[in-house]
């Protein structure tokens, strides 16, 4: 796979993204809840049996790789950062490896759907990237990003300048990254009470009874599809 690299990131991203210990395992109890929380609330959206295959763009250490494989077999995954891809469980695959959002080295039309978790709000100017997505998928982009009415998500942004760019993040901004991209909006939600890195073990029997759908949820998502 094509290594390709870009600068339109915000702040020390290298080091942020080199620092093992602010990411859990894959396997870790919150994290493999969270994810199959989510992916559970998607299957609401999609029909898994309809997606041939996927690629999830900013997979980082896994996690948003290693649970959608549960459902789609031919899943394809990339990442600029070389110290994450190294925690990736999956990472012996070849369908694993180092590539830029910016510039996705694979031909126009190639994936049923192209997603990121908590990708787009770590780049200075989203719009490239949604493009690049939009441009390799055949039918459908998905994207989830930190809900900025969230009172912890918009606390954090307020303290950590890498995530300082989590305040733009409204439904209404990620529609219309979307709609830059030419792609009709399928569906839009919000919820999740769970952060994958720091949420107490203790408090997952509690805060996993809460209904996931929320307007104060920590994630916003939305699904567009490609125009015919």
């Amino acid at each position: 796979m094509t290594t390709v690299r870009s600068s339109a990131t915000v702040g020390s991203q290298h080091d942020y993204w080199k620092d093992a210990k602010r990411f859990r395992a894959y396997d870790h109890t919150v994290v493999r809840f969270f994810a199959r929380q989510r992916i559970e609330y998607l299957s609401e959206w999609l029909d898994w049996c309809d997606i041939k295959n996927a690629l999830d763009v900013g997979c980082g250490s896994g996690i948003s790789t290693y649970y959608m494989q549960e459902h789609i077999a031919d899943l394809w995954a990339v990442d600029r950062s070389e110290d994450m891809l190294l925690r990736h469980p999956l990472r012996a695959k070849a369908r694993v490896g180092i590539a830029d959002a910016l510039a996705l080295p694979f031909e126009s039309n190639s994936f049923d759907l192209v997603y990121g978790w908590e990708v787009l709000h770590h780049l200075a100017d989203p719009r490239p990237a949604v493009a690049e997505m939009a441009r390799v998928s055949r039918r459908y982009v998905l994207v989830a990003e930190p809900n900025r009415s969230n009172l912890l998500q918009c606390l954090f942004a307020l303290m950590d300048r890498e995530h300082r760019l989590v305040l733009r993040y409204t439904s209404a901004y990620l529609r219309g990254l979307l709609e830059s991209a030419a792609l009709e909006i399928e569906r839009v939600g919000c919820g999740g009470w769970l952060f994958p890195n720091v949420t107490p073990p203790g408090l997952l029997t509690f805060l996993g009874r809460i209904p996931y759908r929320s307007p104060l949820g920590i994630s916003n998502w939305i699904l567009g599809r490609k125009k015919s």
